[in-house]
């Protein structure tokens, strides 16, 4: 299940987060000013993430395989067509829209899925099957700079729909798991800090809506750094294949990233919250100093530094929704953080695009925002680790 997983994130995310590849592209060709281009990625991203909840819903009534099926035919179909497009509205309904709701409906089973398999090691799996993510990146950018360079921006995209087509295949093998789970199971019950609150409404519950408004900032961080990095770069004297490959650096850190970060969550000294403040600031601080890079190698240490911090809050959002509300909310929670994280998608770069043209097209800027928004999360879980404590406290359980 795993291996499946991995396989449809590594297609899904590698899209998503290669887009940055295409902003130039796109501009030579449509004529267009970045930011208003940018307004497809920002769209794309947003809808695979607001699709959310329609997902869980899905999930909720058919299944893992027909929800992840009829996403990779709707894909295919809308990136295909989005290849004959010659104008920023066609394209933003074709590859914005419809292939943001197709790739949207492949991401929630690809993710909870593993949900069904997994008890004490949930965190880990959860590591490996979003590594997909950081390989597809670091694969998907050069792939999508190659396919460019060869055939253009519309044979490139004959190519990525070619590829969700393909994702229909694990859908057909993510059989349900036969054996129930009880209904007050979590995975990590030995840490007793996160004992799931009483039953009640997932918009009631102080610590999920936090955690949801938390999200939000970190997500348009991180698809806005994707967005602008290759440009940026080409500003700050890089070439534009050496641009292209910092997209596959930080997805190959983040790979990592991953991995490690699902390891460590699974440690009885470790938590998701823990690990989600720790790291937050540390990325603030990566993407600030990203601008200030002028020479390949120095661009190469900073993105590894950045896309391996990257991976924390996103790898530990399963096994910390379910140590918070049990693993019976885990779908329809992931649904609504998905969709939150969906809205902060589409926002992030063409409000950064915004600013941009209106700044004399100075690409340093949405960095200087990302570094900022990273904080805010930082400062917004901080306050979720406090009312945790004290909850705990009134409980009896162990606090942090």
């Amino acid at each position: 299940m795993c291996c499946y997983s991995f396989l449809c994130n590594l297609v899904l995310d590698g899209i998503a987060y290669s887009f940055g590849v295409l902003l130039q592209p796109l501009h030579e060709d449509l004529k267009i000013g970045v930011g208003s281009i940018s307004l497809i990625g920002g769209v794309l991203a947003g809808v695979i993430l607001a699709t959310g909840p329609i997902a869980a819903f899905s999930v909720n009534k058919f299944g893992n395989q027909i929800t992840l099926i009829s996403g990779s035919i709707i894909s295919s179909c809308a990136i295909f067509c989005s290849s004959f497009c010659y104008s920023i509205v066609s394209l933003v309904i074709s590859y914005g829209l419809i292939a943001g709701f197709g790739l949207g409906l492949m991401y929630v089973p690809s993710v909870v899925a593993v949900g069904e398999y997994f008890t004490k090691r949930l965190s880990f799996a959860t590591g490996i099957c979003i590594c997909g993510s950081g390989v597809g990146t670091f694969l998907i950018a050069p792939l999508t700079s190659l396919l460019t360079e060869s055939y253009g921006w519309r044979g490139c995209n004959r190519v990525m729909a070619a590829l969700c087509l393909a994702c229909s295949l694990c859908g057909f093998v993510m059989v349900p798991n036969k054996k129930q789970r009880p209904a007050d199971a979590s995975d990590n019950t030995e840490e007793p800090v996160y004992h799931p609150e009483p039953k009640r409404g997932l918009l009631s519950n102080s610590s999920f809506v936090l955690i949801t408004l938390g999200n939000m900032p970190f997500v348009m961080g991180i698809y806005t750094s994707y967005t602008y990095l290759p440009a940026m770069a080409v500003q700050n004297g890089l070439s534009s294949s050496n641009s292209a490959f910092l997209i596959s650096v930080v997805g190959m850190s983040n790979t990592i990233g991953r991995l490690i970060t699902g390891w460590m969550a699974d440690l009885e000294w470790t938590s998701p919250l823990g690990i989600s403040i720790s790291t937050s600031v540390a990325v603030a601080f990566s993407v600030f100093i990203l601008p200030f890079c002028t020479q390949l190698w120095s661009f190469i240490i900073v993105s590894s530094l950045y896309g391996l911090l990257l991976s924390s809050l996103i790898t530990v959002s399963t096994p910390l929704l379910v140590q918070l509300l049990g693993i019976q909310k885990l779908n329809m929670a992931f649904g609504i953080l998905t969709f939150a994280r969906g809205v902060a998608g589409f926002l992030g770069p063409p409000v950064s695009g915004i600013i941009i043209d209106n700044s004399s097209d100075n690409l340093n800027i949405p960095f200087f925002i990302c570094s900022g928004l990273y904080l805010s999360t930082f400062l917004i879980y901080i306050i979720v680790w406090v009312s945790r404590r004290n909850a705990c406290k009134q409980r009896g359980y162990i606090s942090l």
